[in-house]
């Protein structure tokens, strides 16, 4: 039966129709993404409970707990999603689903199109064309995720719906990420984790000095995961927030606080962008194998550099001085009184081997 996790809910909701979102392994990224999704679905569907079931973990009850309640009801973890039995049974146990939305991609979502068979459920996936059951049509898929997922809302609801990507602050971080930066001017980076994603530490570094010689601070977001990067980010001088400066669930709302300060974010690909997106930040991604377009995020401000404009896919062969020219086209659209938005002969970044 998999292991449950419920936020609050009033009983009177066990006898509302159900509107049920599958998926695989929800990260911070993907959940983010969906925020779209499950706010067009709470305005078309206000009678009803958002269960959101997961064949693995999810950041909803977790990092995202803290606007749980705004977007669903009930989070289900580690379910038997990858059998057409699984499914049957967690549609039948739960007793009232009416709306059937599996999220996951590729041959995914077999088990769950094979298990509403017969079933009086509308069914929809995220498969080529939105195969359905009990719904007429089929379309072309949007090229991003996010776009994907919304549409698969808007065509249970069967009209179009506003694409609302925002997320409020949290007034404890709020004045938490006041107190830890005083600065007016400063740009937030993070390098995120992974073999293949990270870009580069003599990078990083060479990066945060082209932003102080611009006359802007650098401040590094470094995630529980990624404690380790102090080790060359402090001997440089260059401030980090992280686990030493907020409570761990408290965290990832500071760096949510900070981005709506910041004149820019440039990040990895990782959850940490994501959530800054959903301020409008201007945001860069250094993308390295990720499909960039794909897994867009949800600010119209955003910038993309990719490895596969240096014929690789691995974050670590984008140069330093291509992300400094991008980072300085952002500037100097986003804040155009700066001193960093002012036209400069090269880029001011420090050669290093790894260039």
């Amino acid at each position: 039966m998999g292991s449950v996790c419920l936020c609050p809910v009033a009983s009177q909701n066990q006898l509302k129709p159900i509107i049920l979102t599958l998926t695989h392994n929800e990260k911070l990224g993907d959940a983010v993404l969906r925020i779209p999704m499950y706010r067009a679905l709470r305005l078309a569907f206000p009678e009803h409970t958002i269960v959101c079931a997961s064949a693995e973990g999810s950041a909803w009850p977790t990092t995202l707990s803290a606007v749980l309640e705004e977007f669903i009801d009930q989070v289900l973890i580690d379910q038997p999603l990858m059998s057409v039995s699984g499914v049957r049974s967690l549609v039948r146990r739960l007793g009232q689903v009416q709306y059937l939305l599996d999220l996951r991609s590729g041959r995914r979502p077999i088990p769950s199109y094979l298990a509403t068979a017969g079933l009086p459920v509308k069914y929809i996936s995220n498969s080529p064309g939105f195969i359905r059951r009990n719904i007429a049509g089929v379309e072309r898929r949007p090229p991003t995720n996010a776009q994907r997922w919304h549409r698969m809302a808007e065509i249970m609801a069967g009209r179009l719906l506003p694409f609302e990507a925002e997320l409020q602050l949290l007034p404890q971080a709020t004045v938490e990420a006041k107190r830890l930066v005083t600065d007016r001017q400063f740009v937030l980076l993070s390098p995120g984790e992974g073999r293949f994603k990270f870009w580069d530490r003599d990078k990083w570094l060479g990066l945060a000095s082209h932003i102080e010689d611009a006359g802007m601070r650098p401040i590094f977001l470094i995630g529980p995961p990624e404690q380790e990067q102090r080790l060359w980010i402090d001997p440089a001088g260059h401030q980090v927030i992280d686990a030493s400066s907020a409570e761990a669930e408290l965290l990832p709302w500071v760096f949510h606080a900070l981005a709506d300060r910041a004149l820019a974010v440039v990040a990895a690909e990782s959850g940490i962008g994501h959530l800054a997106a959903t301020r409008s930040a201007a945001l860069l991604t250094i993308a390295g194998p990720t499909n960039a377009r794909l897994w867009r995020p949800v600010t119209p401000h955003h910038w993309v550099i990719e490895a596969r404009e240096f014929g690789s896919t691995m974050a670590k062969d984008i140069p330093l001085k291509a992300v400094a020219e991008r980072l300085d086209e952002i500037l100097r659209q986003r804040a155009p009184n700066t001193k960093a938005a002012r036209p400069r002969r090269s880029a001011a970044v420090t050669p290093t081997p790894s260039q």
